[in-house]
């Protein structure tokens, strides 16, 4: 501050004294000026004020920023690969409330209910309760033949501050069958032999229970994990039963936003127990790279390294997608492989009408398959064609030996070969048609036939919807070929072909009460999914959805 004032204070004295100067040379005689006295400026001391920057203090607090990431399911409308003895249910529409009850009755004899329930809108929690009850009674047209299903759940998950989640969960499955197969005999014979209720019951009671450990955000080393533990226990009539534990850890380490390293390890361990017992005890590690070459090329190259009762099995997971046509082909080509387990749950799920006795094996399986994805005027399509190599492939034979009509397992080395096709079709507005068609070639090393199994289905659902007026009208189709059996004889025949045709609708008479009702089987196809168990002709479900 003193030196800037020193500067001013010389600048005006130097333009004073040039002013002087030139009055005295043009306005002025140098005769007539008087110098009275001389002016010496001078300044007064001053205190000198040291002035010293200083930085703000820095921030040292921590400012976390939490995503909670509410679990979500996808509803994915898979059609059904067979038809049931009884109605099939449809996927009910989503709802913004949080609970539904869904009641109805129907014929032949046909009940139905379901109640889920799911607690929303907490910061770091979500639960959901399920319950479910569906059976049918046609013992008026043929003996016996009827069913229920009963299924309980609970399922919630748990978002951490510190990044992790933990989701768990436990169901109760409760599936009642009827051996009614004598009703239909293969030969000619006098008499049809009657059975009471209990003699031809078979139950199945199955426990659930899962947990899952994951990172539930993102973590700073773009490193995902989880860690899930499955476990059921399984008991039927006769004593049979069936304990599995599953431990699976998987992590994925993102090198950059495309490129991951995935490691996935796997034990699966099964006991089961009827007469005697039979373990099934599998390990695999599964390592595999995902490289993306370009925008346009992505490669996925990694192993499957499996072990069962000391046998060591190598095998592939590779697998390229590339882009042909931006928007409209994607082409890919893979192979993969592994071991599936063919344990009694397994088994009785694709086929309930199985005997207490059975062999429980892996399948191993290697897939290689190819094809090409995308859209063709705004029309999502997939075709793929593949290649299997199965060693001990399931098939099911009737068990002649048995009073009451009851499979039993065979196995068998298949090669198969498969076309697939999926397309959809938005014909007009609120109306999407799709449809999926697949057909197998069977090649066996020992059997003539790929016993009760289909080699072809299509699967068509056609669906209408008017939001605003709270209505949706849904037509499915179901078409598959006659699978083939033995006879009496031994020799190879086909069962007659499944076509069903099925209609349903539901319409929101308010906001939160709607009515459905489901016509099923309109063709009146009593087709033998099983040969001597026919599945029920057409069949009516309809009542009312109420939403809170």
């Amino acid at each position: 501050m003193t030196s800037v004032f020193k500067y001013i204070l010389f600048t005006t004295c130097f333009l004073t004294s040039l002013q002087l100067l030139a009055q005295s040379g043009n306005d002025l005689p140098s005769d007539q000026v008087d110098v009275v006295r001389n002016f010496e400026a001078r300044l007064a001391e001053a205190s000198r004020i040291p002035v010293t920057p200083v930085l703000p203090p820095a921030d040292t607090s921590i400012r976390r920023q939490q995503y909670n990431v509410m679990a979500r399911p996808l509803n994915v409308d898979y059609p059904a690969p067979i038809i049931r003895p009884k109605g099939i249910a449809r996927d009910r529409a989503e709802s913004t409330q949080n609970g539904l009850v869904k009641l109805g009755a129907g014929f032949p004899g046909a009940f139905y209910g379901d109640l889920s329930y799911h607690i929303t809108g907490l910061e770091d929690f979500d639960l959901g309760f399920k319950a479910h009850r569906h059976s049918f009674n046609n013992n008026s047209n043929v003996e016996n033949q009827r069913s229920a299903d009963t299924k309980l759940g609970a399922e919630g998950t748990y978002y951490s501050d510190k990044g992790f989640a933990i989701n768990l969960g436990a169901d109760y499955s409760g599936q009642t069958r009827y051996f009614y197969g004598y009703n239909f005999p293969l030969g000619e014979t006098d008499t049809v032999p009657s059975f009471d209720q209990e003699d031809v019951r078979q139950r199945f009671n199955i426990l659930d229970f899962k947990g899952k450990v994951f990172n539930g955000v993102r973590t700073q080393a773009d490193f995902d994990y989880s860690a899930e533990v499955d476990f059921y226990i399984l008991d039927a009539i006769n004593a049979t039963r069936e304990n599995s534990f599953a431990l699976t850890l998987n992590a994925t380490k993102w090198i950059n936003d495309r490129d991951a390293l995935d490691i996935k390890l796997v034990t699966d361990f099964t006991n089961f127990r009827d007469t005697s017992k039979q373990s099934l005890n599998n390990f695999s590690l599964n390592p595999a790279y995902t490289l993306a070459v370009s925008d346009e090329l992505k490669l996925r190259i990694g192993a499957n390294l499996t072990s069962n009762n000391d046998n060591f099995n190598i095998f592939p997971d590779v697998e390229v997608n590339t882009i042909v046509v931006p928007g409209v082909a994607n082409a890919f080509i893979g192979a993969k492989g592994g071991l599936r387990k063919n344990s009694y749950r397994s088994l009785i799920e694709f086929n309930p009408f199985m005997k207490d006795r059975l062999r429980i094996r892996n399948s191993e399986v290697t897939h290689l398959y190819g094809g090409v994805s995308g859209a063709v005027f705004g029309l999502p399509y997939r075709a793929e064609v593949g290649y299997q190599n199965v060693k001990r492939l399931a098939l099911f034979n009737v068990d002649r030996n048995l009073e009451l009509p009851r499979f039993d397992v065979q196995y068998d080395t298949a090669r198969i070969v498969s076309l697939q096709g999926t397309v959809t079709v938005p014909i007009i507005e609120n109306l999407d048609i799709s449809a999926t068609a697949t057909q197998r070639f069977y090649s066996l090393e020992r059997e003539d036939k790929p016993w009760h199994l289909p080699s072809f289905s299509l699967n068509t659902a056609a669906i209408y919807t008017l939001s605003d007026q709270g209505i949706q009208i849904r037509a499915d189709l179901f078409v598959e070929n006659g699978v083939p059996y033995r006879n009496l004889d031994g020799e190879a025949e086909n069962l007659n072909a499944l076509f069903d045709l099925s209609l349903s609708g539901e319409y929101g008479v308010t906001e939160n009460i709607g009515v459905w009702l489901q016509l099923n089987n309109l063709a009146n196809n009593k087709r033998q999914r099983f040969v001597q168990y026919p599945t029920i002709g057409i069949n009516v479900l309809g009542g009312v959805s109420i939403r809170f």
